[in-house]
Protein backbone atom coordinates (compact mmCIF):
# COMPACT_ATOMS: atom_id res chain seq x y z
CA UNK A 1 0.00 0.00 0.00
CA UNK A 2 1.27 3.46 -0.88
CA UNK A 3 0.20 6.96 0.14
CA UNK A 4 -0.17 10.05 -1.99
CA UNK A 5 1.91 13.10 -1.19
CA UNK A 6 1.39 16.39 -3.03
CA UNK A 7 2.73 19.92 -3.11
CA UNK A 8 -0.58 21.19 -1.71
CA UNK A 9 -0.39 18.90 1.32
CA UNK A 10 3.32 19.55 1.98
CA UNK A 11 2.85 23.28 1.43
CA UNK A 12 0.00 23.47 3.94
CA UNK A 13 2.05 21.58 6.52
CA UNK A 14 5.11 23.77 5.86
CA UNK A 15 3.12 26.99 6.26
CA UNK A 16 1.76 25.80 9.60
CA UNK A 17 5.33 25.62 10.92
CA UNK A 18 6.72 28.74 9.21
CA UNK A 19 3.96 31.35 9.56
CA UNK A 20 3.87 34.14 12.12
CA UNK A 21 2.71 33.21 15.61
CA UNK A 22 -0.58 35.08 15.29
CA UNK A 23 -1.42 33.03 12.18
CA UNK A 24 -0.54 29.61 13.57
CA UNK A 25 -4.03 28.66 14.82
CA UNK A 26 -5.63 29.37 11.44
CA UNK A 27 -2.76 27.64 9.64
CA UNK A 28 -3.19 24.55 11.81
CA UNK A 29 -6.93 24.42 11.08
CA UNK A 30 -6.27 24.88 7.35
CA UNK A 31 -3.77 22.02 7.47
CA UNK A 32 -6.30 19.76 9.20
CA UNK A 33 -8.81 20.50 6.45
CA UNK A 34 -6.21 19.67 3.82
CA UNK A 35 -5.11 16.52 5.66
CA UNK A 36 -8.71 15.34 5.91
CA UNK A 37 -9.37 16.34 2.30
CA UNK A 38 -12.24 18.64 3.21
CA UNK A 39 -13.11 20.83 0.18
CA UNK A 40 -12.32 24.49 0.75
CA UNK A 41 -14.33 27.36 -0.67
CA UNK A 42 -12.58 29.32 -3.40
CA UNK A 43 -11.90 32.82 -2.09
CA UNK A 44 -11.82 35.92 -4.35
CA UNK A 45 -8.03 36.00 -3.97
CA UNK A 46 -7.75 32.36 -5.05
CA UNK A 47 -10.07 32.98 -8.01
CA UNK A 48 -7.89 35.88 -9.14
CA UNK A 49 -4.93 33.49 -9.24
CA UNK A 50 -6.89 30.93 -11.26
CA UNK A 51 -8.15 33.57 -13.70
CA UNK A 52 -4.69 35.12 -14.14
CA UNK A 53 -3.09 31.74 -14.79
CA UNK A 54 -5.74 30.81 -17.38
CA UNK A 55 -5.20 34.09 -19.21
CA UNK A 56 -1.45 33.48 -19.24
CA UNK A 57 -1.95 30.04 -20.83
CA UNK A 58 -4.22 31.51 -23.51
CA UNK A 59 -1.77 34.30 -24.31
CA UNK A 60 1.17 31.87 -24.43
CA UNK A 61 -0.72 29.60 -26.82
CA UNK A 62 -1.83 32.49 -29.04
CA UNK A 63 -5.50 31.79 -28.37
CA UNK A 64 -7.85 34.65 -29.19
CA UNK A 65 -8.82 36.44 -25.99
CA UNK A 66 -10.11 39.75 -24.71
CA UNK A 67 -7.42 41.91 -23.14
CA UNK A 68 -7.74 42.11 -19.37
CA UNK A 69 -8.16 45.76 -18.30
CA UNK A 70 -5.87 45.55 -15.26
CA UNK A 71 -3.57 42.56 -15.75
CA UNK A 72 -2.57 42.69 -19.40
CA UNK A 73 1.02 43.78 -18.79
CA UNK A 74 1.61 40.97 -16.30
CA UNK A 75 -0.16 38.37 -18.41
CA UNK A 76 1.99 39.15 -21.45
CA UNK A 77 5.23 39.22 -19.45
CA UNK A 78 4.64 35.72 -18.04
CA UNK A 79 3.24 34.35 -21.31
CA UNK A 80 6.36 35.46 -23.20
CA UNK A 81 8.52 33.27 -20.92
CA UNK A 82 6.47 30.07 -21.11
CA UNK A 83 5.53 30.39 -24.78
CA UNK A 84 6.07 27.06 -26.51
CA UNK A 85 6.18 25.07 -23.27
CA UNK A 86 3.76 22.28 -22.41
CA UNK A 87 1.49 23.48 -19.59
CA UNK A 88 -0.28 21.73 -16.71
CA UNK A 89 2.12 18.79 -16.94
CA UNK A 90 1.25 15.94 -14.57
CA UNK A 91 4.03 13.88 -13.01
CA UNK A 92 4.36 11.21 -10.35
CA UNK A 93 7.24 9.28 -8.80
CA UNK A 94 7.54 6.70 -6.05
CA UNK A 95 9.48 7.27 -2.81
CA UNK A 96 10.02 5.00 0.18
CA UNK A 97 10.53 6.48 3.66
CA UNK A 98 11.23 3.81 6.28
CA UNK A 99 8.42 1.29 5.95
CA UNK A 100 6.10 3.66 4.08
CA UNK A 101 5.74 3.72 0.31
CA UNK A 102 4.76 7.13 -1.03
CA UNK A 103 3.54 8.29 -4.41
CA UNK A 104 4.66 11.87 -5.02
CA UNK A 105 2.32 13.67 -7.41
CA UNK A 106 2.25 17.14 -8.88
CA UNK A 107 1.08 19.31 -11.77
CA UNK A 108 3.69 21.68 -13.18
CA UNK A 109 2.44 24.91 -14.73
CA UNK A 110 5.01 24.76 -17.53
CA UNK A 111 8.24 22.96 -18.33
CA UNK A 112 10.74 23.26 -21.20
CA UNK A 113 14.45 22.91 -21.82
CA UNK A 114 15.14 21.56 -18.35
CA UNK A 115 13.35 24.43 -16.61
CA UNK A 116 10.17 24.21 -14.54
CA UNK A 117 7.99 27.33 -14.37
CA UNK A 118 5.39 28.11 -11.74
CA UNK A 119 2.93 30.93 -12.39
CA UNK A 120 1.76 32.88 -9.35
CA UNK A 121 -0.46 35.92 -8.93
CA UNK A 122 -0.03 38.45 -6.14
CA UNK A 123 -3.21 40.20 -5.01
CA UNK A 124 -0.98 42.85 -3.42
CA UNK A 125 1.04 45.23 -5.55
CA UNK A 126 4.78 44.64 -5.48
CA UNK A 127 5.29 48.07 -3.92
CA UNK A 128 3.55 46.84 -0.75
CA UNK A 129 5.27 43.47 -0.27
CA UNK A 130 8.78 42.22 0.45
CA UNK A 131 9.66 39.85 -2.38
CA UNK A 132 13.32 38.96 -1.95
CA UNK A 133 13.70 35.29 -1.03
CA UNK A 134 9.94 34.86 -0.73
CA UNK A 135 10.06 31.19 -1.78
CA UNK A 136 13.36 30.21 -0.18
CA UNK A 137 11.71 27.80 2.27
CA UNK A 138 8.93 26.68 -0.03
CA UNK A 139 8.75 22.89 -0.51
CA UNK A 140 7.38 23.38 -4.02
CA UNK A 141 10.61 23.53 -5.99
CA UNK A 142 12.17 20.58 -4.09
CA UNK A 143 9.00 18.57 -4.77
CA UNK A 144 9.06 19.29 -8.49
CA UNK A 145 12.79 18.70 -8.77
CA UNK A 146 12.10 15.24 -7.35
CA UNK A 147 9.29 14.67 -9.82
CA UNK A 148 11.40 15.75 -12.80
CA UNK A 149 14.92 14.33 -12.32
CA UNK A 150 16.17 15.92 -15.57
CA UNK A 151 15.13 19.47 -14.63
CA UNK A 152 17.97 21.68 -13.39
CA UNK A 153 16.17 24.98 -12.76
CA UNK A 154 12.89 26.12 -11.23
CA UNK A 155 11.48 29.61 -11.80
CA UNK A 156 8.68 31.22 -9.80
CA UNK A 157 7.01 33.70 -12.16
CA UNK A 158 5.10 36.08 -9.91
CA UNK A 159 3.01 38.97 -11.17
CA UNK A 160 0.72 41.51 -9.54
CA UNK A 161 -0.87 42.03 -12.95
CA UNK A 162 1.49 44.89 -13.75
CA UNK A 163 5.06 43.83 -13.00
CA UNK A 164 6.88 40.50 -13.05
CA UNK A 165 9.07 39.14 -10.25
CA UNK A 166 11.17 36.06 -10.95
CA UNK A 167 12.79 33.90 -8.27
CA UNK A 168 15.09 31.15 -9.52
CA UNK A 169 16.32 27.99 -7.81
CA UNK A 170 18.63 25.29 -9.06
CA UNK A 171 18.79 21.66 -8.06
CA UNK A 172 22.12 22.40 -6.35
CA UNK A 173 20.71 25.05 -4.00
CA UNK A 174 17.47 23.25 -3.21
CA UNK A 175 16.86 20.93 -0.31
CA UNK A 176 16.43 17.23 -1.22
CA UNK A 177 12.75 16.36 -1.23
CA UNK A 178 13.37 13.12 0.65
CA UNK A 179 14.51 15.13 3.70
CA UNK A 180 11.31 17.18 3.59
CA UNK A 181 9.16 14.05 3.28
CA UNK A 182 10.95 12.47 6.25
CA UNK A 183 10.27 15.57 8.38
CA UNK A 184 6.66 15.63 7.23
CA UNK A 185 6.01 12.04 8.33
CA UNK A 186 7.88 12.51 11.62
CA UNK A 187 5.86 15.65 12.31
CA UNK A 188 2.57 13.88 11.63
CA UNK A 189 3.61 11.08 13.97
CA UNK A 190 4.49 13.57 16.73
CA UNK A 191 1.11 15.29 16.33
CA UNK A 192 -0.75 11.96 16.34
CA UNK A 193 -1.96 12.66 12.80
CA UNK A 194 -0.20 9.87 10.93
CA UNK A 195 -3.29 7.63 11.01
CA UNK A 196 -5.39 10.46 9.56
CA UNK A 197 -2.88 10.78 6.74
CA UNK A 198 -2.97 7.07 6.01
CA UNK A 199 -6.76 7.05 6.08
CA UNK A 200 -7.22 9.97 3.71
CA UNK A 201 -4.26 9.80 1.36
CA UNK A 202 -4.10 6.17 0.27
CA UNK A 203 -2.95 6.07 -3.37
CA UNK A 204 -5.51 4.40 -5.61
Amino acid sequence: MSYLITQTLIGSWNYMHSCREECQKDAYNDFLRTLNRIPQETTPAMQNGIDFENEVYKAAAGISRTAHPKWESGINAVAAIIKGAPVQVKAQRELTIGSMDLLVYGIMDAIKAGKIYDVKFSNKSFSSVDLAGKYLDSPQHPTYFYLEPEAQEFQYLVSDGVDLYTEVYTRGNSRPFKEIAEEFLSSLDAMNLLDAYKENWEAR
